[in-house]
């Protein structure tokens, strides 16, 4: 399990890998999450829009050849914090695009654009603000000049939400975007193993 919240209310800096029952513990039924009153529908609209992925998964189980479609889940913003009502559920998926290739076209694989297409009709249905990276396994990491187009913005992807979710907006600032100012990690997030 990652450390406590800070004094600031977040987590310390970097990233948390913890299990799925081991995220909602620490993020609903925690003690002090008993009297929240958006906790627990939120989690059950994040199972709720994660369903439909590992549904493909298990219907196209021998297309995929054991590779899931969600690589792995980046849950950041207030959610991962002491907050006690948050408004959302910020999540990253990593989808490994070798999965995706392997069910595009059959029945059900409209989610895959569906889920990514309006982060507020995601917010609005299952209070889910999701962001998509394909991921790319890269065995030749350490020689950048072989890189193909596609694992270049893996990478540049992967890098910019990573530093993305280690920040916190400015406190009594009216520009609330991301600033220079704002760009120093401030903060920790988790990465949730399905």
């Amino acid at each position: 399990m990652p450390p406590l919240f800070a004094k600031n209310g977040f987590l310390p800096l970097g990233r948390y890998s913890v299990s799925f029952d081991e995220a909602e513990s620490m993020l609903v039924s925690a003690p002090e999450f008993e009297d929240s009153a958006t906790r627990t529908r939120l989690w059950d609209g994040l199972h709720d829009y994660l369903d439909p992925f590992l549904t493909l998964e298990d219907t196209y189980v021998d297309d995929l050849g054991g590779i899931p479609l969600i690589h792995s889940l980046w849950l950041g913003g207030s959610f991962v914090s002491a907050k006690l009502d948050p408004a959302n559920i910020d999540a990253t998926l990593l989808i490994d695009t070798r999965a995706e290739r392997a069910v595009r076209g059959k029945p059900g694989s409209k989610w895959l654009t569906t889920a990514f297409q309006s982060r507020s009709r995601m917010r609005e249905k299952f209070g889910v603000s999701p962001l998509r990276i394909g991921y790319q396994p890269v065995p030749h990491v350490f020689e950048p000049e072989r890189f193909t187009p596609d694992e270049r913005t893996y990478f540049t992807e992967r890098g910019v939400w990573d530093d993305w979710w280690q920040r916190c907006r400015l406190p009594n600032t009216d520009d609330r975007s991301p600033s220079e100012d704002s760009a120093s990690p401030a903060r920790g997030y988790l990465e949730v193993r399905l």
